[in-house]
């Protein structure tokens, strides 16, 4: 039983090539609605009635709610990048380095990245710019990657990535970079704190051993016996009464 037949509007159904765009010239395609079979082979036409120019530039373009997913132009298929995924710091402090990540790996010819700091293009070297002269950063479009030198205040904002190709473009979400001081004398105060109570306790300990605190501990807590010995030369039988005894033999002179 063969597979029924769909109408497919937009060809959004079977993610067909939707369209095709010239520009100056009179066209018409033969099969504006076709029905296909799913899975199976369909063919679209783009007939050139008329134009203006000795080499025009045709293009097919899937096109589902208003937004292109790909485009087919000179036999090559060039997908639309898919939102990238992007990693910013929360939180730098003044002086470290800071590096942060944008990718995608569905656009068709690879994608290209920018970066944006509160809505401003970022350069690829922020000395190629005097306008982030006060900054320390360099990006590479294509893994990426931006990588701040020495973070400042100047460079706390909003970041986002663009990722875009012959077919279109997407970008992720802002994100926030934060900048704080290193508090160096909390730091060394804390240090010298520790120290101190760790002299302390070192000084405690070895008045305790000095006045003998651990020694009479240890002596009282532990347990000794001796067997008594035997200077008299005599053996003495337990009798049934407790504290009664005999003689085994005769003392010895």
């Amino acid at each position: 039983m063969a597979a029924p037949k769909r109408m497919v509007p937009g060809f959004a159904i079977l993610l067909l090539l939707l369209g095709c765009t010239v520009m100056a010239v009179d066209l018409y395609s033969a099969n504006t609605n076709p029905e296909v079979q799913e899975f199976q082979r369909v063919e679209l036409s783009c007939v050139i009635k008329h134009t203006n120019t000795d080499n025009p530039r045709v293009e097919w373009k899937k096109i589902r709610n208003g937004d292109i997913s790909y485009v087919f132009f000179d036999n090559i298929i060039q997908v639309k990048p898919v939102v990238p995924q992007c990693k910013v710091p929360k939180s730098v402090p003044v002086g470290k380095s800071a590096v942060m990540h944008c990718q995608e790996k569905e656009g068709y010819p690879s994608s290209v990245y920018r970066w944006y700091r509160n809505g401003d293009p970022l350069p690829d070297d922020s000395k190629s710019n005097p306008k982030f002269l006060n900054s320390s950063f360099m990006q590479n479009i294509s893994s990426g990657t931006l990588v701040l030198g020495s973070v400042n205040k100047g460079d706390i904002g909003q970041y986002y990535c663009i990722a875009s190709n012959a077919a279109g473009s997407a970008r992720c979400e802002a994100q926030l970079l934060e900048v704080y001081d290193i508090n160096i004398g909390g730091i060394i105060g804390g240090i010298l704190v520790v120290v101190l109570v760790l002299v302390l306790i070192t000084v405690g300990i070895c008045c305790a051993y000095r006045k003998g605190y651990f020694a009479n501990s240890s002596r009282s807590n532990g347990q000794s016996y001796k067997n008594p010995s035997k200077t008299d030369g005599v053996n003495y039988l337990r009798t049934s009464d407790e504290g009664d005894f005999r003689h085994k033999s005769s003392f010895v002179i």
